[in-house]
């Protein structure tokens, strides 16, 4: 399978539903979950939950604000 460039990606990203867009976090985290599960030392998984255990909050924080 051929890699999609990071602008292709983020086009995509940018045309997806909103309901589109949760089962594509749920996906990935899924698919994550399952690669430390199998492995718990992967630092793929280990970079993933980081980067999303930073992520959320950012988020959490940005939408408060705008309330």
């Amino acid at each position: 399978m051929k890699t999609m460039n990071t602008n292709d990606l983020w086009e995509l990203l940018g045309s997806i539903e909103d309901d589109q867009a949760y089962q594509v976090l749920t996906q990935l985290f899924a698919r994550y979950e399952k690669r430390r599960e199998q492995n718990p030392a992967d630092p793929e998984a280990e970079s993933f939950f980081q980067a999303l255990s930073v992520i959320i909050p950012q988020v959490q924080s940005c939408n408060v604000n705008r309330r």
